[in-house]
């Protein structure tokens, strides 16, 4: 199975100037946010020449940024604290700017990364002002930078899960999303279970059938923020791999009575909350 390789915690790269299929002087962007939505999980896309977030605040704490990179080149993501007005950072004649610069400090990053793929990074934010921008040369200066600001509080409350009707049926139908599984039954009965899914995330995702009696949201993950898919105490059944959002995917099985899970397993995913129990009698 190909996963989706996620950037997650520390990062201490250095930024290198990429060798890029389009001037980034040739032409001027913009970056777009939903500036008054709070939320400590957040998606987005970095592209020419804009960074794109699903919100532009969030509450102190753990935040976490699922960005996919939408552009044609590569791009980077980083979390910059600074009282600078946004779009405003000083830069060197190598079109950046220092990231040990006078006043700012870089958080954390997701360094330069593919095309058409999906990366990670949890940060913890103190409050204050922030930019969230790409630094590599001539990006920030074409608009590939939005405000963000955290703002004092314990937490953001959990979002919760809708509960899962009661009822067994052998077509199921659902939706995979940051960060949740969600179908239209509880179980369904032995024998051939269709599933129709649909990629309603702003990044790619993969679901999963798996046969286990281990609790929901409990298999053991490794220190890649996954599970061995040959772990003891489970099986995979099939999959649908990763595919891209607001496309529709079919999968049949052939289950036998027993539990299973329903899930994404590329990393970071299941612990973010991507699974959901399902019975079969």
């Amino acid at each position: 199975m190909r996963a989706i390789r996620l950037a997650v915690g520390a990062m201490a790269l250095s930024v290198v100037i990429v060798g890029c299929a389009a001037d980034p002087s040739d032409v001027a962007g913009g970056s777009e946010t939903r500036a008054n939505v709070v939320s400590n999980k957040i998606t987005g896309s970095v592209e020419e020449w804009k960074v794109s977030t699903s919100a532009g605040r969030a509450q102190a704490g753990e935040v976490e940024f699922a960005i996919a990179n939408f552009g044609t080149i590569q791009h980077e993501f980083l979390v910059v604290k600074t009282d600078i007005a946004n779009g405003k950072i000083p830069l060197g004649e190598d079109n950046r700017f220092s990231e040990e610069g006078e006043g700012l400090a870089v958080i954390d990053e997701i360094s330069e990364w593919a095309v058409d793929k999906a990366k990670v990074l949890k940060v913890t934010l103190d409050p204050g002002n922030y930019q969230l921008l790409c630094n590599i040369a001539g990006h920030y200066a074409n608009g590939m930078h939005i405000p963000f600001v955290v703002e004092k509080g314990s937490s953001v409350a959990p979002v919760k899960k809708k509960p899962t009707t009661k009822v067994l049926s052998n077509a199921v139908t659902g939706s995979v999303k940051e960060w949740e599984v969600d179908v239209d039954a509880a179980g369904a009965a032995a024998g051939d279970v269709t599933f129709t899914m649909t990629n309603n995330g702003t990044i790619q995702h993969e679901f999963l059938v798996v046969k286990t009696d281990i609790a929901d949201g409990k298999i053991p993950l490794g220190a890649d923020n996954r599970f061995s898919e040959e772990g003891e105490g489970l099986a995979v059944i099939d999959e649908i791999p990763e595919w891209n959002i607001k496309e529709t995917k079919t999968l049949t099985v052939k289950l036998d009575p027993g539990n299973y899970q329903l899930l994404c397993n590329i990393e970071g995913h299941y612990a973010n909350g991507m699974h959901t129990a399902f019975v079969v009698s």
